[in-house]
């Protein structure tokens, strides 16, 4: 099961003279979207025009100090005359069923590496490269694209021959065998499929992912490509895969490292792409990883994040 997390609304409300200055502390934050309203308020008798500029922020651990960051920085603008008073900030946890609304009005459309285009909408798209598109609606998780984990995943995935044939039992199949542990959204899954994988299982303990995924997966006509399974994370898994695909947290890569070992998982020949590791756990995982017997073929760090591939030595 991947990372659930909430997300942040942070509102700024101050003089139009100030929103471009904040709508670039809010970019600068990693607000995913950032939305402009105007409101007239009464001031004296008369009609006052203040500025709301509205940014959505995952609400992971560092979301505090991103937070004391931004109030750090308006502070300091208005201490050297950058800003003009009024600023203040206001900030609230979106509950679940608020999600989809206000962030698909304000992230556009998201190119991923070279071949993915994703989209919050089943509207039609431009897509003058003609890339692969994924069209999702499930929010909740490290699912979208936007956060920096799901990002490296698919820019690895996209170089990883996906579709190349394999050959087994001395005879050619076209397309690799893939596992999404911990599907969530059912971004990868649905990726591997478009990419032209053979066959893809894909897993999660959560119901509810499950169901999005699968929804999702409909909506990108490839539910028949991809077997659904309720399973903590290889439990009901079976057989080998030739690409294994996992964005899961610290704690869960690390068992997930164990038991593709002794499952037996993973061929001398599979590759295994990872993500949902911090910077400051990988410190652990890299080298238990290279205990169990993996080879790290590449990693890459984005936002305090890393994602890696491996092999079996």
């Amino acid at each position: 099961m991947q990372l659930m997390f909430a997300w942040l609304e942070i509102t700024v409300t101050t003089d139009s003279v100030n929103a471009e200055q904040v709508h670039g502390l809010l970019d600068t934050l990693g607000c995913l979207g950032t939305a402009q309203v105007w409101k007239l308020e009464p001031d004296s008798g008369e009609q006052q025009v203040t500025t709301q500029l509205v940014g959505y922020l995952p609400a992971t651990e560092d979301v505090t100090e991103k937070l004391i960051w931004l109030q750090e920085q308006i502070d300091y603008a208005l201490a050297h005359g950058w800003l003009f008073k009024p600023v203040t900030v206001t900030t609230r946890i979106l509950e679940s069923e608020e999600w989809e609304g206000p962030l698909r009005e304000v992230l556009p459309p998201l190119l991923i590496g070279d071949k993915f285009l994703i989209t919050l909408t089943d509207s039609e798209v431009d897509n003058p490269e003609n890339r692969i598109v994924l069209r999702l609606r499930s929010l909740g998780g490290f699912g979208t694209g936007h956060h920096p984990t799901t990002k490296m995943c698919l820019e690895f995935l996209e170089k990883a021959m996906v579709a190349v044939d394999r050959e087994v039992e001395s005879h050619q199949t076209k397309g690799r065998r893939v596992l999404d542990v911990g599907t969530g959204s059912g971004i990868l899954a649905i990726a591997a499929a478009k990419l032209g994988a053979k066959e893809v299982i894909a897993t999660d303990i959560d119901d509810a992912a499950l169901e999005a995924a699968k929804e999702n997966a409909k909506r990108n006509e490839v539910e028949g490509k991809i077997k659904f399974v309720k399973s903590d994370l290889l439990r009901q898994v079976k057989g080998q895969f030739d690409i294994v695909l996992s964005n899961l947290l610290t704690p869960l890569i690390k068992d997930l490292a164990w038991q593709l070992k002794s499952r037996e998982v993973l061929t001398q020949d599979s590759l295994w792409i990872a993500s949902g590791v911090s910077s400051e756990g990988w410190k652990e995982v890299k080298p238990l990883l290279a205990k169990l017997g993996y080879r790290i073929i590449d990693e890459c760090e984005l936002a305090g994040w890393v994602a890696f591939k491996a092999e079996l030595c």
